[in-house]
Parts: structure tokens; sequence; C-alpha cells
């Protein structure tokens, strides 16, 4: 696991070499233990790399045997010895310990096709000196991020994270009021867009192909296909396919020569996840949560209960607001850009807890997507009324700032500079999904693109390498996830039964008193909180002179919202406190060293 960054010039730019090192010096939270560059006259790549896999062997970049090709990559290749062996008896011999030692063989085998033999979470940068071209790509998923921008036309930068891709002397900082309207609805600025007008994000199962003198290439490689297929599949042939595709996902994520625990909410996922990985083990794990002193939210008891009966050596940190108030320019600064989803606040003090004692972590994340977890599932295939899927579920999705506070917000100018008011910017991704397969079906198609990697991904990656550790996630395998889009939803969600086959499989491994508890999605107090102890914080940043001269709120319907501070606008208040927080800590950010890379 690391951070990456990397220029290359595709025609008379000239390349910033002082970019790469200083985007990763901004980024060692993602790899401490090691840093490593590659410069040509027209290229310059960098590494900063968390030892996991390789300790004494694994430096990057790393490159083909000719010195023609070289690679960075941030993430773990899970499959990498059994691409060892293809690729020896392709005459194409690997030495090193490290899973990034494969890829630049691997590319010159099968040139930029070589990412679909992966099985992992990474985001690469491969630049091949010979054809002056750049690949960059990223996992199926969406779990490890990459960021790029084109600073004039002529050249490419990119890095793990945006605030080290900002230090880059030729990028704009003008914001995209697209993305902010989507940050305001969503409480995330959904791929490929971001904050600012000239970056982007790298949408996950993509390779982005730039290369001198041709026009841009990309292609997607995969994809979540909800078929609804398997309608006579027989129960128990199912479950034992799951069964099977889950304990090989959690046994591949078990390699590392660092110590190992696991995230454990007492939830039904990170649960399944611990008692999986402790029989392979064989040995007791360290395992993490959270509790809170307001007991709706508190799932520390049903943690502590798994932990106790898979013996795992567990963990406990308990929050208050005051960690809220701390975590904010954490969650932000690491973002760099508008999140507002609270529970990254409970992600990172989980992370800087499990950082404590081990470097990787097994995480439970990923089955509500696939698996018709969610309560608002529910809420849309019991929803009647007028309008196509894409407003239906729009109406149960949006929880940040709803479109009629939106339209008083919203000043003449800046409603403007967007497209038809309200606009639903799911529909043009329900457009894409099979009409003939059924709604919910389309709806997890849409959160799989969209939700699992724009918000909860992007929270895990964050707040995980802030603290430097690094999260695996086996209910996200990707030949998992094959298997399970083809269930249709109504043998996943039956009656009020959430993830029914998931729980199922749970049941060979989990007593029947841990299964039986209520869903509970990580969450935090926010109202609690919000009325109470970030009340004053959060009144005195949206009545600031400067939030109230943003230009995109009129001033007296921003400054009435937050002086009434009704409960149903919680997370409205919250989003638009994050989207003002951010502009502070932008202001007051890294201007600095953006003019240091500049003359270096």
């Amino acid at each position: 696991m690391c951070g990456i960054a990397g220029t290359v010039s595709l025609g008379h730019a000239p390349v910033h070499a002082s970019y790469p090192l200083a985007a990763c010096t901004a980024m060692a939270h993602r790899g401490p233990d090691e840093t490593g560059s590659f410069t040509t006259p027209d290229a310059a790549l960098a590494m900063c790399r968390l030892k996991v896999i390789g300790l004494h062997d694994g430096s990057q970049p790393v490159f083909s045997d000719d010195g023609t090709v070289a690679c960075v990559l941030n993430g773990e290749i899970y499959n990498h010895q059994e691409l060892r062996a293809f690729l020896a008896s392709r005459g194409r011999p690997v030495h090193g310990g490290s899973d990034a030692q494969v890829l630049p063989h691997l590319y010159q085998e099968l040139g930029e096709h070589f990412v679909e033999r992966l099985h992992g979470m990474f985001a690469v940068a491969v630049y091949d000196t010979r054809r002056d071209r750049l690949v960059l790509a990223t996992d199926r998923v969406g779990k490890k991020p990459l960021f790029y921008a084109k600073p004039d036309g002529d050249s490419v930068a990119f890095a793990s994270e945006l605030p080290a891709l900002m230090l880059h002397p030729g990028i704009s900082r003008e914001t995209d009021p697209l993305a902010i309207d989507q940050y305001l609805g969503y409480r995330v600025v959904p791929a490929p867009h971001t904050i600012y007008r000239q970056v982007r994000k790298l949408e996950p199962a993509t390779v982005l192909v730039l290369e001198r003198g041709r026009p841009e290439r990309r292609h997607r490689y995969w994809k979540f296909d909800f078929t609804a297929e398997l309608t006579d599949l027989p129960q128990a042939d199912m479950d034992d396919r799951i069964d099977e595709l889950l304990q090989q996902a959690v046994q591949d994520r078990l390699e590392s020569e660092v110590p190992l625990g696991a995230m454990l909410s007492g939830g039904l996922d990170s649960s399944l996840v611990v008692a999986m990985a402790s029989r392979q083990l064989g040995r007791p794990l360290h395992t993490f949560s959270v509790g809170f002193e307001h007991a709706a939210f508190d799932e520390s008891v049903y943690a502590r209960a798994v932990a106790e009966y898979c013996g795992t050596r567990h963990h406990v940190y308990r929050i208050g607001a005051q960690d809220a108030v701390e975590a904010v320019d954490t969650i932000l600064g690491h973002m760099g850009e508008p999140y507002a989803f609270p529970s990254a606040i409970a992600a990172s003090c989980m992370y800087k807890l499990a950082g404590q004692h081990v470097t990787v972590v097994l995480t439970g994340d990923g089955s509500d997507e696939i698996f018709c977890g969610y309560g608002r599932y529910r809420r849309l295939r019991d929803l009647s009324g007028e309008g196509g899927l894409a407003d239906r579920y729009e109406r149960v999705l949006l929880d940040g700032v709803p479109h009629e506070l939106k339209d008083r917000l919203y000043t003449a100018d800046f409603a403007a500079r967007l497209p038809g008011r309200p606009h639903n910017h799911l529909r043009a991704r329900f457009d894409r999904t099979d009409p003939s397969v059924p709604d919910l079906d389309r709806a997890m198609q849409v959160d799989s693109g969209f939700w699992l990697s724009d918000a909860q991904l992007v929270k895990i990656d964050r707040m995980s390498m802030a603290h430097s550790v690094e999260p695996r996630s086996p209910l996200l395998d990707h030949r998992l996830i094959d298997f399970v889009t083809r269930i249709p939803a109504d043998r996943k969600l039956v009656g009020d039964q959430e993830k029914a086959p998931l729980k199922r499989v749970a049941a060979r491994y989990l007593p029947q008193r841990i299964l039986d508890r209520r869903k509970q999605e990580l969450a935090v107090p926010l109202e609690s909180w919000l009325g109470t102890e970030l009340r004053s914080t959060i009144s005195d940043t949206l009545t600031s002179e400067a939030a109230l001269e943003r230009g995109y709120f009129r001033p007296d319907v921003l400054r009435s919202t937050v002086h009434e501070f009704r409960p149903e606008h919680s997370y409205a208040l919250w989003t638009l406190y994050m989207l003002e927080r951010w502009h502070q800590l932008q202001e007051d950010g890294t201007a600095r060293e953006r003019a240091a890379v500049a003359h270096a």
C-alpha cells in the first residue's frame, strides 16, 4: 500500500520534475516506510510505501528487465504468485518478493489489458518509455483512488490524493458548480467530478491511456452486472457457493508480513469476516470497534460479544463530541474536497485505534450494495406514486440539502450556472442500466457504481491511510460480486429480512443471538451533537462574513436556516458546514507548498 504520483509530458510542455516527490511528501501517511522515484526528460514518477509484502525487496518504482517500462502501484495484488507462474511460463521470470514486481512484466506481455488479470485493490501507473505512453488504471470496485488533470493540455499529472495533486503549480483551483450541486444533495462529489473544474477522478475498472501524438483512450474492463438470472438455483447451492467464494476471498487477504487485525462493528458483515479469518488463521486476531455514550448508537457491546465468541484481542475507542470537532479537519484534509458523511468520524477513530496495534485490517464493507442490505431498498420496493425509477429512488436516497432548501438558498447567479432545476443527477446512471431487470437490482447497480465507490470506499481509504493502515475487504472480491449480482433482489430481500443469503451463511459461523440483532449502520449521534456541543461551531462558521459572501447562497436564507436549527435539517446543516469548513482549510492551505514546487 502506498501513495503514487507522477507527471508526463505529452508534447512540448516541460515536466515539473519536483512535483511527484513533493506530492509523496504530502502523502507520507499513506507510505511512511520508504520513498522512491524515477525521472526522465519527459516523465517523473514517485511513490511513498507502506511495507506489507516484500519488506526487503519490494521498493518502487518497479521496472521491466530491459528498463523500458516503469510502474508504481498503490494497493495489493492478491494473485501475484499465480501471475508469477504465468509469466514464467511465457519466458518472463519475475524477481523479488513484492506483488508490484509482476506489473511491468505483465504489461509487456498483455499490453494495456494486463489489468484484467489482476485480483486485488489497486491504482496503477505504467510509463512505457519506448512509446511515450502513460497507462493509468483502477481496480474493479474502486477501492484505490487516482486523481488526474491536464494542467496545460500538453501534459498530465496524477496522484493518489487530491491535496497532493493540487500541489502541481499548473492546476487551477476554480471550483465546479455542478460538483457543488451534487455534493449538497448526496454529501459527496461523485466521480468523475471533483470539487475542482480541471481535476477528474479515474472511475472504477477504468484504463486511461495517454500517448504522445495520439488521442486519449479509455475503456471500462468490468462492471457490476445485476442480471437477476439465478431464479431457479436451489437455495442450498446458492449458500454453499457464497460460503466458498467468501472463504477464498478471506484467505487471499490474509497474506501479510506485518501485524494483521480486523475491524469489528458487531454487525453481520464484520462479524462474519472475523469469524472466517479466525478459523483460517488459527490464532487470535486483534479486533477494533468504537463506542458512544449515546446508547442508541453504541454497538460496542455486540462487537465485544463477537470478539469473545471468536477469541480475538479486542480494543474499543469511545467517541465524544470533542472527537467530532477534532476529526473534521482530518477528514477534510485527507479528502481534499467536501465530504459530509458523519460516519467518517467513527471511521477515523477506529483506524487511529487500529494503527496503534497493526498495519493491515480486514473489514466487512461492501455487502449492502450487492446483498440488498440498505433500508432504502425496502422503502423503494414499497414506494408508490408517479415518476420514473430515477425520481423514485432519488426520493429515498437524497439526505443532504433537499431540493426545496437548495432552491431557497441558491443565489440567482449560482443557480444560472447549473443545469435545469431541480436536476436529478441519478437519471443518467439509471439510463445505463437494463430496463428489463427489476427495479431493486437496477438500484443496487447504480449504488455499486456510485454510492459504494464515491461514498463508502472513499471513507475507508482516506480514513485508514490517514493512520497508515491498509484495509482489505473480502466482501468486495470481484469473484463473489460476479456471483451475487446474478441473484435476484427478491431472494436477498425477503419480506423485511435484508441480506437473507448472507445471514444463512453467517449462521454456519456465528451463534443465532448475534445474527438476530437489529441492523445498525456505522453512525454517530449527529443530531444530538448539532443541538449541543457543535451548535456554536457550526453557527459561527456558516454565518461568518466569508460564508455569507461565498456567492453560492443568499445570505438572508443561509442565516435564517442556521438560526432555526430545525432537527429535520440536521444533515443539511452538516453538509453546509463541511463545505464552508473545506473552503476555510483550502484558503489557509497549500499556497506556500505549491510555490515551492513551482520554483524547485
